[in-house]
Order: C-alpha cells, then structure tokens, then sequence
C-alpha cells in the first residue's frame, strides 16, 4: 500500500478475510461467483508484496525491495488485466459477449506481457529503474520507450478497463464501476504514485463484493418466494 509496511500487511490482512467470506458464501449459495469471490484474496497477496517492499526499503535491502517491486508490478502490469476478463467471462450469459471477453483476456495477456516482461528483465525500454518514496506513496519509476508511447500505454490500460464495464452482470458492473471510479481520481489527484495508490484503493474496492454477493442473494430469495 502507499503508506507503510504496517499498513501494507494490515490491508492484506483484512482482504485475506473478506475474500475468505465471500469464497466460503458463494461456496454455499452460488459458485457461479467463485472467480469473482477469490479476488480479495489475490490482492491481498499483491498488498503483501508491497508490504515486502516497505521493508525492503526502509532496511536498505537492495535485493528484496527489487524482488517485491517486480512481483508488485507482476500484479499491476499483467495479472489484473487478464484475471479481471477471465471473470467478466466467467459471469457472462450472452454469447456475443462471451466472444467478446475471450478476444480481451487475450489482449490483456499479450499487452500485460508487454509492459511486465521488461520489468522482469531489468533491461531495455519500459524496464523498472527505480522503486522510492514520493511522498508517504511509494513510487515505481519506469523507463520509457518501446513501440508505444507512455500515453498511449496509460490509453490503452484505461480502455480495457473501461471496456469491461461491458459485462452483462449487473454485480460485477457494480464491483468495476467503484474500481474504476476510483482510478480516475488516484490517476488525476496521485500521478506519481498511481500504480501503487489504484492498487490499493481497487483492493479495498474488493471488500464490497461480500456485501454485493450477500444483497443479490437476498434479491434472489424474495424472486423464488414471489
């Protein structure tokens, strides 16, 4: 998270249980969620990670705090962008859709591939030349170059993720419109810090699923009471 180790762990922490809940309810009432359910859980290893590199910044401990950047960024660059359609996929009913959403979990696997794999190789245009401290946020300086600009990069990252709004789960709309939402105003108010800022307020943005889950489950009740 962009604070501290402390508050880093203490998020993963709260989204490891809130991903245990919504797991274990959808285990019992609808396992078509199940994708969706486990979310919380995957960010807060992702939280972790960047709690990992807290610690290996604050103790001067050059390997690890390199280590976790790139498993952070793992997350941030090609995870999310192809985890996020794989759910859209998994939750949609209409098949003109579900083409749809198979053609974009290829492009975020091929295009997060392309913003990670320098970042994996610590060489070469788009590689990461630094993690600090900007502020109490944490940034990850990369380097530019490579065949697309950094604001054709932000361009296309931010498409996708608007484009998966496109979902025909009225949940899942629900869930990526917060997440979105709060994008926006990290991207215009936390430059500097984006990726480290989004990935937090998108994780506790998971939290809200449990909640979701439980309101369309009473939802469906009173339909098969009426």
């Amino acid at each position: 998270m962009c604070f501290s180790a402390t508050a880093s762990f203490g998020s993963a922490t709260v989204l490891l249980v809130g991903g245990a809940l919504c797991t274990r309810h959808v285990m019992k009432n609808d396992k078509t969620y199940l994708l969706l359910a486990i979310t919380p859980i995957l960010f807060a290893l992702q939280q972790a990670i960047e709690g990992a590199v807290w610690i290996g910044y604050n103790e001067n401990i050059i390997s690890l705090m390199t280590l976790s950047s790139i498993l952070f960024l793992f997350f941030a660059f090609f995870f999310w962008l192809t985890w996020i359609p794989i759910v859209a996929y998994s939750l949609e009913t209409k098949k003109w859709k579900r083409i749809f959403f198979t053609i974009f979990i290829i492009i975020g696997f091929v295009f997060g591939l392309y913003l990670w794999i320098p970042v994996l190789l610590e060489t070469g245009p788009r590689h990461l030349i630094k993690t600090s401290v900007c502020g109490h946020s944490l940034c990850y300086e990369v380097s530019g170059g490579g065949l697309l600009s950094v604001i054709v990069r932000d361009i296309i990252y931010a498409s996708l993720g608007v484009l998966f709004l496109l979902s025909s789960n009225r949940l899942f709309r629900k869930f990526w419109a917060l997440v979105m939402l709060f994008g926006a105003i990290t991207f215009f108010t936390q430059r500097e810090t984006w990726i480290s800022t989004w990935c937090f307020f998108a994780a506790l943005s998971t939290l809200w699923i449990y909640f979701l889950l439980i309101n369309n489950h009473k939802t469906n009740i009173k339909k098969q009471t009426l």
